[in-house]
Formats: C-alpha cells, sequence, structure tokens
C-alpha cells in the first residue's frame, strides 16, 4: 500500500530535479553549442594572432571590466587596456569555457569559464603561475558572437 505512493513521491522528486537547458531555439541558430565554440575560437585566434586575434572577437562597443576597477569603454580602449597582457611574452593566457547560456530570441549570449596563466619562460617555464574565473557576453552580430563585456577574477589563494 506504501509502494505506489514511494513510486508517486519519486517520480515528483525525478521531475522536480530535471535541468532545463536552453537550447536557443532562435531564428538566428544561436544555440549554446555555438556559443561555446565561439569562446574556444576566441582563444585560439588570441594564441595565434596575439592582440589582433583577441580584439577580433570584440563589437566596436564592447566593455572591459577591471578586476577590482572601473570599466574600460569601447574598441580602442580595450585594444590599449589589453596590449600588455595579451602582448607578453613571459607567459601566456589559457582559458576554457564550461557554461553557456543564450537568451530568449538568441541575439544575447554569455559564457563562463575557467583561466590559467602559464609561464613561458625562467625558472617558472611551463608553470601555472594563476588562475581563476571569467565571464563574457555576447551579442550576435552578422552570423557571429562578438564579446560585449568582458571580466575575469583570480581565485583565492589556497591557504594551508
Amino acid at each position: 500500500m506504501k509502494r505506489p505512493f514511494v513510486i508517486l513521491a519519486l517520480g515528483s522528486l525525478v521531475t522536480a530535479c530535471t535541468v532545463s537547458v536552453n537550447t536557443g531555439d532562435s531564428p538566428s541558430g544561436a544555440t549554446e553549442s555555438s556559443l561555446m565554440a565561439a569562446d574556444r575560437d576566441f582563444a585560439v585566434a588570441t594564441h595565434a594572432r596575439g592582440i589582433d586575434g583577441w580584439m577580433s572577437f570584440y563589437a566596436p562597443d564592447a566593455i572591459r571590466i577591471r578586476y577590482r576597477g572601473n570599466m574600460v569603454k569601447g574598441f580602442d580602449e580595450i585594444r590599449k587596456f589589453d596590449l600588455p597582457g595579451v602582448s607578453d611574452t613571459t607567459t601566456t593566457l589559457n582559458w576554457e569555457p564550461t557554461d553557456a547560456y543564450v537568451f530568449r530570441g538568441g541575439e544575447i549570449g554569455s559564457t563562463t569559464g575557467r583561466y590559467w596563466v602559464v609561464n613561458r619562460t625562467g625558472a617558472d617555464a611551463g608553470k601555472e603561475g594563476g588562475h581563476g574565473r571569467y565571464v563574457t557576453m555576447w551579442r550576435r552580430d552578422g552570423g557571429r558572437w562578438l564579446a560585449i563585456m568582458d571580466t575575469g577574477y583570480p581565485d583565492p589563494p589556497v591557504t594551508r
């Protein structure tokens, strides 16, 4: 007699725990997978072409939010702000998106992920020099995703 109640309760629990994923059913064809691919392509372009690859993924009206600082507004200002870090030959910035979301209509999306910096020179060559999380907001423009807002923040130091 108690079995139907348990099965019903278990069925309700499974239904309540179902994950909802926005598949980006939009006229533009924007999906979470296309957004994740754009974020990965952003990293590949940056590794291959430095600041030019980095900037090829920014919209003209984009902003960068500095860690513990104010916004950097617009394409030229972002280029000026990021040039020293992206052009640094002593380190390499790597990142991998872990989540994506396409907002209703498919014109705006966001990615979050992990980044890590690897030292390229000296005694620490090949070793990780820092890591953290990032958030990038994207907009569809001419059938491709362009970054309209980007920010990152380091993970807190590990205390032992």
